[in-house]
């Protein structure tokens, strides 16, 4: 009799384990293309979502949360998906006090969570769980991603004279200085244009002043205060509207959107198989979309500071659709 109740407990023990929301349903919400990295005083992430469920007016509810070794909160951030819509973000050195004051971490490993929510904001799943040593603390042991983040090349800066970097716009200057003729990415702009952030391969984005240097600050963004929707073509966290979106084409000559490349992709100078060949582009890298031709095989891209066409085979779109793109012959 005894066995009889153990067993029928095992039984019912596991039917409410299956009934639990599993880590990264295939009901939740969609997650793909997540880059990440962290210090002490921020970090740095690149993720694509698509909304799946709906949860309550046509959005999929999902949150962004940064923890350190111990379980203290570093960053939180809940946010919303149109269903049927992907989008993607980028933020890079977002300070962990962007949603207020939580201080440093005190141990690693530093955890990206992305939560799958109901309708009244409440976990169901754990959908991605990413861990990363920050070099500044003792590392922990069985990371999932074991290298610096690096930033996606956005758009290139020319210095024309020397420059002193600094850690942010017009203070910490730093002992180290750049020459007139090198060539580095510009992320950012300050609020005022005055000051631009540059990638110089290092762990933290470097600022130095507009005026030595040659780029195109129109399409520079300001350092973002929320995740979703950001990126620094815009710098603004995108606002999910209530009701359908207008739809506005960009003019050709400005991305429309970007997507991520699903397999190695020759990159043409013209939408042709036939076409020279300028570059191959890796799988898993993502890219600006201008414009689709005619018959929607190919689209142009820029990768890196090249611009082309690649066929649209292998590719994802991440914040836009190929019918929606300018169409270019």
């Amino acid at each position: 009799m005894r066995v009889k109740k153990y067993l029928s407990l095992l039984v019912t023990v596991a039917f409410l384990l299956a009934m639990l929301p599993p880590q990264g349903s295939a009901q939740a919400i969609g997650v793909s293309a997540v880059r990440f990295g962290a210090t002490c005083g921020d970090f740095s992430l690149m993720v694509a979502i698509s909304g799946t469920t709906d949860d309550g007016g046509g959005f999929d509810r999902f949150r962004y949360q940064v923890l350190d070794g111990t379980g203290k909160k570093l960053y939180l951030e809940n946010a919303a998906r149109r269903v049927g819509v992907t989008i993607g973000s980028q933020v890079i050195n977002m300070s962990y006090d962007n949603d207020g004051v939580d201080g440093p971490p005190t141990a690693n490993p530093i955890r990206l969570q992305i939560v799958d929510l109901d309708a009244n904001n409440n976990p169901t799943a754990i959908l991605k769980d990413e861990t990363f040593n920050a070099s500044c603390l003792p590392p922990a042991s069985a990371v999932t991603i074991t290298e610096n983040f690096r930033p996606t090349p956005f758009l290139k800066a020319l210095f024309i004279g020397e420059a002193q970097l600094f850690r942010a716009p017009g203070r910490d200057p730093m002992d180290l200085r750049i020459g007139a003729g090198k060539e580095h990415f510009a992320f950012y702009r300050s609020p005022d244009s005055q000051w631009i952030a540059i990638d110089v391969s290092g762990e933290q984005l470097m600022w130095v002043p507009t005026s030595v240097v040659s780029v195109d600050i129109a399409r520079l963004g300001v350092p973002p205060s929320r995740i979703d929707g950001s990126d620094p073509a815009t710098g603004a966290a995108i606002v999910q509207p209530t009701s359908a979106p207008v739809v506005v084409i960009p003019p050709i000559g400005q991305p429309a959107g970007s997507a991520l490349v699903t397999r190695r992709l020759r990159l043409r100078s013209e939408p042709s198989l036939r076409a020279p060949q300028l570059t191959v582009i890796p799988r898993n890298e993502v890219v600006f979309v201008y414009a689709r031709n005619g018959a929607g095989t190919f689209i142009r891209v820029q990768y890196k500071d090249l611009i082309g066409w690649v066929s649209t085979c292998c590719v994802s779109f991440i914040d836009t659709r190929l019918d929606l793109l300018p169409r270019l012959e």
